[in-house]
């Protein structure tokens, strides 16, 4: 027999970039690990990464909060202005990842799913994908999210990594492009982009973010039910938003077991 570890990602309300780095913490990276990591990204001037145990219908996961960091957090008079976190284009990004020194499965999936994810922006708006500019994928945001949930995978040592069904979500959100409805344009270009499995859970609000949309179809080997799997633990990740059911991302983590054919004597 042998044996690889893999995982799936069990998406009842969507999947989001912090929501796969709470299911991520929560089976076990530690975020001193990350934190450490993506301190090779030189942005970490731009963020804190922290953690905390929050309840979501009375069931308990981890909730990671990149917090945002105002320029002028230094100095502690009250400043009345929005901070904006510097807008990136992709080449930008790209350099960025490409000179931070991390492990080079976690460099390949984190510049695959930012190529993605400007792909489908790209598409959307008309122009090429170089030319996308990250502003609600929240520059900063969006790396802290992306790049972490590779070095998570990562760390766990997951050789491949499975995904349900995506609920559509409904309604629709503010965006730096006025009302959208949801599922947001890029996120449909995303599922598009991998035929993947869709239902409606009859909830209307955004479940599936770009930024979650592009981790799982980047990273994700086939969509639809669990894969045979010796379950070993599972983490959870939750959602920022209080929903009629537990709003926490599961990612199931065990051993794909596969039986070496014997050749039978008579």
């Amino acid at each position: 027999m042998t044996m690889t570890k893999i995982a799936y990602l069990d998406c009842v309300t969507g999947i989001a970039g912090d929501m796969c780095l709470g299911a991520l913490v929560d089976s076990g990276v530690p975020l001193e690990y990350l934190i450490e990591q993506l301190k090779e990204l030189k942005i970490d001037h731009e963020y804190e990464l922290s953690q905390e145990k929050v309840q979501r219908n009375g069931q308990q996961a981890t909730k990671v909060h990149v917090n945002l960091l105002k320029d002028d957090d230094h100095d502690h008079h009250h400043h009345h202005h929005h901070h904006h976190t510097p807008a990136r284009h992709l080449p930008e990004i790209e350099s960025m990842i490409q000179q931070a020194n991390l492990p080079s499965r976690v460099t390949e999936w984190s510049l695959d799913i930012f190529r993605r994810l400007a792909v489908a922006e790209g598409a959307v708006h008309g122009v090429k994908a170089e030319k996308v500019h990250f502003h609600e994928v929240g520059a900063t945001d969006a790396i802290v999210d992306i790049v972490g949930t590779c070095l998570g995978l990562d760390y766990l040592d997951i050789q491949t990594l499975y995904c349900s069904a995506l609920p559509t979500g409904g309604g629709t959100v503010w965006a730096a492009h006025g009302r959208l409805p949801v599922p947001v344009p890029a996120v449909l270009k995303l599922w598009e982009s991998r035929q993947v499995p869709i239902y409606s859970n009859k909830i209307d609000k955004e479940l599936v973010t770009p930024t979650g949309a592009a981790i799982a179809v980047t990273l994700v080997k086939s969509f639809g039910q669990p894969p045979n799997m010796v379950l070993e633990k599972v983490g959870l990740g939750a959602g920022s938003q209080d929903l009629s059911i537990p709003n926490i991302l599961r990612l199931w983590i065990g051993e794909s077991v596969t039986e070496k054919k014997t050749v039978m004597s008579t």
